[in-house]
């Protein structure tokens, strides 16, 4: 389906399911078809939601600066279409930042909040780092092997050494990239600067909804620290680490991100 947000920008959005009513909000360069392992296991038990957000994907890629608070409207028009009055919430990294931004906005519209691999605020390391994307990525969008170079390189964040080792993980993970719609540099530029905007930090303590923080141990582009100050700033939030695992916990963890994803709202409040 179809959204068309306040400023007219149209969002893609995947709906699958039937049941309690998920938002699933993905991160840098990240369609939602990079739920896609998430939205088929939860199929039979919960109406799962899940937007392209602008920039990425099947939506629109209007010129920036966005902001998370900006996808998190965004996000909000997307609950609207659906006829959602009260959803869980899953973000993962800048995924994650706008369901801060949202679940800080609009807490009535939130009844759980999960947070993986996400950030409070971008320290200086990962701030370089994505300094450096904004530059480079429009270089990367000029053709097959520099689009497959960038992806490569973007892959080695997002996953751990482990995964890499495994040639059949390598094959799947850059397939999909390879079949995903290129990202605009507009839309690419605009999310880095959602994501270097992005300071919650002396707000988190105002949330009243469930939280779930969900981290890797060594995750690289957004360090464990990010987590331990996530759950730390939430009243009540909940930490879970889980080892040997990189960035892309959704793909590495699956079985533990949806065994707690599970047991994580069954506990929530109706």
């Amino acid at each position: 389906m179809q959204v068309v947000t306040a400023d007219g920008t149209r969002l893609h959005v995947v709906e699958q399911g039937k049941g309690e009513d998920v938002l699933w909000l993905q991160g840098l360069n990240a369609p939602a078809a990079a739920w896609s392992v998430q939205l088929a296991h939860f199929a039979q038990s919960h109406r799962s939601i899940a937007p392209d957000a602008r920039g990425v994907g099947a939506s629109d890629a209007p010129r920036g600066p966005y902001t998370t608070r900006q996808l998190a409207l965004d996000a909000l028009a997307v609950l609207d279409a659906c006829s959602v009055q009260r959803a869980h919430l899953v973000g993962l990294s800048l995924g994650g930042a706008a369901g801060q931004e949202l679940a800080l906005q609009h807490p009535e519209r939130i009844r759980s909040l999960a947070l993986l691999s996400t950030f409070a605020f971008q320290a200086p390391r990962t701030r370089a780092l994505l300094l450096a994307w904004r530059a480079l990525y429009p270089l990367a969008t000029q053709g097959p092997e520099l689009r497959a170079a960038w992806e490569r390189q973007a892959y080695a964040w997002l996953f751990t050494d482990l995964f890499w080792r495994k040639e059949a993980n390598v094959r799947a993970a850059l397939r999909f990239a390879a079949s995903q719609p290129l990202q605009p540099p507009e839309g690419f530029i605009g999310q880095v600067d959602a994501a270097l905007s992005h300071d919650t930090r002396d707000r988190l303590g105002q949330l009243r909804v469930p939280a779930l923080v969900i981290h890797g141990a060594l995750d690289q582009l957004s360090p464990l620290s990010n987590g331990e100050e996530l759950a730390s700033l939430i009243p009540g939030a909940q930490l879970m680490v889980i080892p040997d695992v990189g960035h892309a916990v959704n793909i590495e963890a699956q079985r533990a991100v949806h065994s707690a994803l599970r047991e994580f709202w069954r506990r929530a409040p109706v």
